[in-house]
């Protein structure tokens, strides 16, 4: 499966991946909730204020279960693309640092 990745302007953690070809500006997103409060790194499934402005992130992104993807989980954005024609989700790096004394 091939997806292009838009990622919120107005929020640089939240994605929306779609398959390849497929014009956003058609989707059907719902009107719901503020994920604000999500602490997962990959958002649940509800639109929010910051997904009603994206810009294209990577286009024609191969999903391959047999090779890892920093900051996506395949199966799930495979999946939410199978069941409702998009996938939203979050992509972040944490950096856990310690001090050496």
């Amino acid at each position: 499966m091939k997806i292009d990745i838009y990622k919120s302007t107005i929020r640089g953690d939240k994605y929306l991946s779609v398959l390849s070809g497929t014009d956003v500006s058609e989707l059907k997103l719902p009107e719901d909730t503020d994920t604000d409060t999500d602490t997962d790194a990959d958002a649940d499934a509800d639109a929010d204020a910051d997904m009603l402005s994206l810009s294209p992130f990577k286009t024609s992104v191969e999903l391959d279960a047999n090779r890892n993807m920093i900051g996506l989980d395949q199966e799930d954005i495979k999946n939410q693309i199978e069941s409702r024609g998009y996938a939203m989700h979050r992509a972040a790096i944490i950096s856990n640092t310690t001090q050496i004394t």
